[in-house]
């Protein structure tokens, strides 16, 4: 069945899709079929027809979770989320999933061995409905803290008070106090004196944390009565067990290995980038832009199809992928609306661009969005899961982030060392690595003996010390998302920049993608990983590898090792 699900926004905004939506969506029964018990390779099919179904409208209530919704209308999604996420975990607990999983288990098919991995982790990761809605509710309070931007300092004297007509000034008794608001950031830049930079900063990281403490208290011991009942130490234990980097002990040498001093102190970056060029790029129009990637894509036979000014086809090796519904908004950004599957459907994706892009950020984010949307048009499995899941959380996105390192190696000046660019790059990368110290510290059971010193941890990076090094926990709302897998994102990149490292002057650059991102043969990613780098695939192997890759400077040897070229 392909339906032709075209999006506007001002047709949204018109006629509000939602009520239909939800209605659908409660009315969904997971229709499993068990006649076709005995032959896994049928009950696969049959499974991936039936749920198809379900998997297209939880993707079309993300989707519409990205709009200004109406109260009613948010209320009635999360209602549907709340009804989807209960139906599925009452299936992963029924007799019709065990005598699924058992037989599919017996099954030599490498997609169906994709398959079954996938749908046993999703089972083994399906919390208990009570403890969902406090983790819930927790998080979604945590957030909003965080988001709060409202926050006065109170000064005793006239030394850390700048221009008048920068920043409001009120009047609080016998004080001076600053009210922030947006101008954090113009304060930090205007402000000459660093002590009072840092008192700022420092007040506006904990701007949050009385209020979420006990927020982010309620969740770490939700986790870890989560990771007790399943027989572990901590929720550390508990959710490396289930990742690439199997344990605690190889996340902290990967983060270990990934600080450097890069001697800028957060309080201090406003300035040094106020002081820095930008790195000129040659300005598109929208639509000659997306040309320029279209051309640029023919390598890994990739076409493009223009239907319209709004809608794009996306062909590979002749194979129609999907569409992209082309609009226009002030950031790059990719939504998924609904996914493609072999032999199932079509992709869509909505890409918003804006209408000129004239800066290396802005062309930097939109190769970021279409990497975003080709990879996952991309993938060539014929199960749902296997394309939209990967073996682990930790390893999910290598594709696409090796996609977005090759667009931008093709598309992009490369950043002079003293550059905007390439200082905000080397801080952004030394700021999730701390993070993702703070976020293991967090979890991680209180005599646990590989905690990090975060005192130590903030001042080896940043060169400066954090006087209230306890307010980290509360500066980011990633810590009760992500958790302990904070790290996921700056260890996919480092992988993935190894792999553009080893293959960038291999001739058949066709083969790498087809191997990375389509992986029609549902081969698994050490596999993949050994055939592109050239040797086996152990943990230590790639994290050595990923210790410079970020430098500008290649220090890798300029030979292809990939063997199919």
């Amino acid at each position: 069945m392909y339906l032709l699900f075209c999006v506007n926004t001002a047709a949204y905004a018109a006629v509000s899709p939602i009520p239909l939506l939800v209605e659908q969506c409660l009315s969904y029964q997971f229709p499993i079929n068990n006649d076709l018990a005995n032959n896994p390779t049928q009950q696969a099919i049959q499974f991936e027809r039936d749920l198809i179904g379900f998997f297209n409208i939880n993707d079309r209530l993300k989707y519409y979770r990205q709009f200004p919704l109406t109260y009613a209308d948010r209320e009635r999604v999360l209602q549907c989320q709340l009804y989807l996420a209960d139906e599925l975990a009452l299936f992963f607990k029924s007799a019709k999933f065990q005598s699924l999983r058992f037989n599919l288990a017996a099954s030599q098919d490498p997609n169906i061995q994709a398959l079954i991995q996938r749908l046993n982790r999703l089972a083994q990761n399906t919390e208990k409905p009570y403890q969902k809605a406090q983790l819930h509710t927790a998080q979604a309070a945590f957030k909003q803290g965080i988001a709060s931007q409202a926050l006065s300092i109170n000064f005793t004297g006239e030394k850390c008070q700048i221009n008048p007509g920068t920043v409001k000034i009120e009047q609080k008794g016998q004080k001076q106090a600053k009210r922030f608001d947006d101008t954090l950031a113009n304060y930090l830049i205007n402000q000459p004196d660093e002590l009072c930079r840092k008192h700022v900063w420092q007040a506006y990281q904990g701007r949050a944390s009385v209020k979420n403490q006990t927020l982010l208290n309620q969740i770490t011991e939700l986790r870890a009565l989560q990771a007790t009942q399943a027989g572990f130490n901590d929720y550390v234990d508990q959710i490396t067990s289930q990742q690439w980097l199997s344990t605690p002990s190889a996340v902290i040498q990967f983060l270990h290995n990934q600080t450097q001093a890069i001697n800028i102190a957060p309080w201090d970056l406003g300035r040094k980038l106020a002081q820095s060029n930008s790195t000129p790029v040659t300005a598109y129009s929208s639509t000659m832009w997306l040309e320029q990637v279209a051309k640029t894509l023919t390598t890994f036979a990739i076409s493009f199809s223009k239907v319209n000014n709004k809608l794009y086809r996306v062909y590979h090796e002749g194979r129609l992928l999907g569409e992209i519904y082309l609009n226009q908004g002030n950031r790059a950004k990719a939504k998924a609306i609904r996914h493609s599957v072999v032999g199932q459907q079509f992709g869509q994706f909505e890409l918003s661009l804006p209408e000129n892009l004239n800066r290396y950020s802005q062309q930097n984010r939109a190769i970021e969005a279409i990497a975003n949307i080709i990879s996952q048009l991309g993938r060539g499995d014929k199960f749902y899961l296997n394309n939209t899941l990967g073996e682990t959380q930790d390893s999910a996105q290598i594709d696409q982030l090796w996609l977005q390192t090759w667009l931008k190696a093709q598309l992009l000046p490369t950043p002079m060392p003293d550059s905007k660019e390439a200082i905000l790059q080397h801080y952004s990368v030394q700021l999730q690595v701390f993070r993702a110290k703070v976020a293991f510290n967090t979890y991680m059971a209180p005599d646990n003996g590989n905690r990090f010193d975060l005192n130590n941890e903030f001042t080896l990076a940043f060169g400066k010390s954090w006087d209230n090094i306890t307010d980290s926990a509360y500066s980011f709302s990633g810590i009760v998302y992500q958790g302990p897998l904070y790290y996921q994102t700056i260890w996919q990149q480092a992988v993935a920049r190894a792999v553009y490292l080893a293959t960038k002057d291999c001739q058949n650059q066709q083969s790498i993608f087809n191997n990375l991102v389509v992986n029609e043969t549902a081969s698994d990613l050490a596999t993949r990983l050994q055939l592109l780098l050239g040797e086996p695939i152990t943990n230590d192997s790639l994290i050595k590898r990923t210790q410079y890759v970020f430098n500008h400077q290649d220090q890798h040897p300029r030979r292809c090792t990939f063997l199919r070229q």
